[in-house]
């Protein structure tokens, strides 16, 4: 496929958390078709697993990793530090980076890079395209609250899914004529909230209990329930960060999105075979539009 290309391939890999385990997938499916990508922008789980894979790490050896993470190795990462802007300081995200790709700079990847994240100050999406590809990648995961901020170049920088989930301008400014948007963000819709039900005492001191004239109302109130706080805020959190996704995607369309399913089975970090192969899957269905594209004057 590469000898006969016309295009210059961007991927543009999303930020999800262990969903960007699909992101194996895709590159596993692109390369057993011939097609390697020219530039890579990732955002979070998706900056690492495009910088590991821009600095040479075979998808084999990045599907090894993601199957054999365990709790373990999460948890090393979340162990608490100050100071205070942060739960954990990030540095074992940091270490492990390292031992997978080493001491490389950006500027010396044989596939140009960004790793795409948010300045704190300003709002607005940062792509470090320079300097350690360690700190870039352990840059655009620093999810808020989570992981401390860091500091590169000047500004003050959090997790890219915050401004920008799947980096398509930024491939595009990277010199991509095709670019394969891969987005892996959890669809509110997915999520199951629970709680604990509303009191019955509550809506017959206030009257509102259904009955033969009012049956529609009986279940409504047994369907309601109290969420706690943390499903609140993550749910929160999953409104604002699809939506800023799809606005982006509307703004930068992709001429190739891959949207995998992960409806039936959905990865977590000690289970990541699903979101594998829902890459795998996505990428395939996409493959003879992409062929299409690549080889189009």
């Amino acid at each position: 496929m590469d000898g006969v290309r016309a295009k210059k391939l961007g991927l543009a890999l999303g930020s999800g958390g262990a969903r960007g385990s699909a992101h194996v997938g895709v590159l596993r499916v692109l390369e057993e078709d011939g097609i390697r990508p020219d530039v890579i922008a990732g955002t979070s789980m998706g900056a690492e697993v495009g910088g590991a894979y821009a600095a040479g790490v075979g998808v084999d050896e990045l599907e090894r990793l993601w199957r054999t993470l365990h709790f373990g190795r999460v948890a090393r990462t979340l162990l608490p530090t100050l100071p205070w802007s942060g739960w954990s300081s990030g540095g074992e995200v940091v270490r492990f980076v390292r031992r997978l790709v080493g001491n490389v700079q950006i500027e010396d990847l044989a596939i140009p890079y960004a790793a795409v994240s948010t300045d704190l100050s300003s709002g607005l999406p940062y792509a470090i395209t320079r300097g350690s590809l360690a700190q870039a990648i352990r840059a655009s995961l620093s999810v808020p609250g989570l992981f401390t901020p860091v500091w590169i170049d000047g500004h003050l920088l959090v997790d890219g899914g915050v401004s920008n989930p799947v980096p398509v301008d930024v491939a595009r400014d990277l010199g991509a004529d095709v670019v394969i948007g891969v987005d892996v963000l959890v669809r509110p819709e997915e999520v199951r909230l629970s709680g604990i039900p509303v009191p019955d005492w509550r809506d017959r001191t206030l009257g509102l209990v259904g009955g033969p004239e009012n049956p529609a109302l009986a279940i409504d109130r047994a369907r309601r329930f109290y969420p706690n706080v943390f499903a609140v805020l993550f749910q929160m959190s999953t409104v604002f960060q699809k939506r800023v996704g799809d606005l982006s995607l509307t703004v930068h369309p992709p001429d190739v999105l891959i949207q995998p399913d992960f409806s039936p089975d959905p990865p977590c970090y000690s289970d990541v075979r699903s979101g594998i192969e829902a890459g795998e899957e996505a990428a395939r269905r996409a493959l003879p539009r992409i062929r299409e594209l690549l080889r189009a004057p």
